[in-house]
């Protein structure tokens, strides 16, 4: 189940925030091979400070079972889509990425493995 927690200082409109969720969710789903079905997106608004200013900046965290080694598709096609929808640039755009072990990720009450 791939988790992304997109944190921003940019706040949307609900229809906006909507279509990036939304847009999210399928750039995750295609990167990384998985079924839209088990992605989670979440985007949480509020005060980020990065190198000396609070312009338009991203935090992003994406966290999930079994991620491939090579991610550069992957932070390209999310570092776009934050770009264009919350217009930061790229260069305050981080990701950090967390491959969790199976056994340390549940649902419906059980582990992966």
């Amino acid at each position: 189940m791939p988790y992304l927690n997109i944190q921003t200082n940019v706040s949307l409109p609900p229809e906006k925030e909507s279509a990036l969720l939304a847009a999210a969710s399928s750039a995750i789903s295609s990167g990384l091979g998985k079924p839209e079905a088990y992605v989670m997106v979440s985007v949480n608004p509020h005060r980020v400070r990065f190198a000396g200013s609070e312009e338009p900046a991203a935090f992003l965290e994406l966290k999930s079972i079994g991620l491939p080694a090579k991610l550069t598709a992957v932070a390209a096609s999310l570092t776009k889509l934050v770009s264009e929808h919350l217009a930061v640039p790229a260069g305050r755009v981080f990701i950090v990425f967390g491959n969790i072990p199976p056994t340390h990720w549940a649902h419906q009450g059980d582990t992966f493995a």
